[in-house]
């Protein structure tokens, strides 16, 4: 299959992951690789979180040994993977409107546990870790108003209305965000027209109060802070639309990973590629995740894998189980890709020697 690259390198600085989920109930789902998110942590160990079935794992990727993270029914909020001390911070739905934070070492030893007496409602939340002598923080999400809270968690210390009214849709919603320190806040939106959803991403500096929007994206999008950048990364599956619906075109170099700064707006990396559509199943999947850039295509079951400056490290390997696993790490000491896999019902890793 013929593919096309393009590819600007730019530098970039470390990154700190997280994810998040709503304060709604999680339903009682089996696993699924499309509700879990997977989280670096070391060179063997990853934590993955499954939305469906509210779990939190540590996995030793060489072993398969996993140590389950969450001991009760109560919502995963967040899971944020500490660098420095090396800590994993969970956070969960307790009574009310009030949090749970549990912390762990990287082997899933709990260190401590400890309750936020968080009064505010919210869809969403995240947690941020203290730096030098700013307390930790959670932003906390609720509908289109976004607010900043710290200890004593009375009231917020910063607060931004996201709400965006536009004539030209229907509806504009919250669709995702992210925030991994002040001042920085960057919002997806997905604006639902007449037949037709599109998506863009807003990015505000809440100190300023000056802000920038982006809305040349033709795929539904995900959005994750890569230090003073974020990355902005795209997966679509072909399927029938109405002729007047905007959707990529088959055979186009599509904008697969950009890394924006956020500062400037301008995107240092870019990476694309082609795909074709064909039959019941085609298109690309993307996933950011440890500095390294997985771009799946779904027809062809192969993937390729780049840095985040836009470098590419392999090139159309073998997608394990026909492309239902999730790409978890590259080891490039080790030559060895691992992936997750849900078919036996439970957490599986797979190693994929690279010859």
């Amino acid at each position: 299959m013929k593919k096309s690259f393009s590819i600007i390198f730019a530098a970039t600085i470390g990154m700190l992951v997280f994810t998040n989920q709503s304060y709604a109930n999680p339903s009682m789902l089996p696993p699924s690789l499309d509700s879990t998110d997977a989280l670096y942590v070391s060179t063997d160990l990853v934590a993955i979180i499954d939305h469906s079935t509210n779990k939190a794992d540590v996995v030793n990727v060489t072993t398969n040994k996993v140590v389950n993270l969450t001991n009760d029914a109560h919502t995963i909020l967040d899971l944020n993977v500490m660098k420095n001390p090396q800590k994993i911070v969970l956070l969960k739905k307790s009574n009310g409107n009030a949090i749970t934070k549990t912390v762990f070492t990287y082997a899933g030893e709990q260190i401590s546990k400890t309750e936020i007496p968080l009064k505010a409602a919210a869809d969403k939340i995240k947690w941020v870790a203290p730096t030098g002598k700013v307390n930790e923080r959670i932003m906390v999400q609720f509908g289109d108003s976004f607010n900043l809270y710290q200890y004593p968690w009375n009231k917020p210390s910063v607060s931004f209305n996201a709400k965006i009214n536009d004539t030209e849709y229907e509806s504009v919603n919250v669709q995702g965000w992210d925030f991994v320190g002040y001042p920085y806040l960057a919002i997806k939106y997905q604006a639902q027209g007449i037949m037709s959803d599109d998506f863009f991403v807003r990015t505000i500096n809440l100190f300023h109060h000056n802000e920038k929007m982006f809305k040349d994206f033709n795929a539904d999008i995900k959005l994750k802070f890569n230090g003073a950048n974020l990355a902005l990364y795209t997966s679509y599956i072909y399927q029938p639309a109405p002729a007047n619906a905007k959707r990529p075109v088959s055979g186009d170099s599509q904008n697969v990973f950009r890394l924006m700064n956020v500062a400037t707006g301008s995107a240092p990396t870019s990476i694309k590629q082609a795909f074709k559509e064909e039959g019941n199943l085609s298109g690309w999947k993307t996933d950011f995740i440890n500095n390294q850039v997985f771009v799946g295509d779904v027809l062809e079951q192969t993937w390729s894998l780049f840095s985040q400056e836009g470098t590419q490290i392999l090139k159309d390997q073998e997608w394990p189980e026909n492309g239902k696993s999730k790409f978890l790490n590259y080891n490039p000491t080790t030559k060895t890709a691992y992936f997750l896999d849900y078919s036996a019902g439970e957490v599986s890793v797979i190693a994929n020697p690279i010859h």
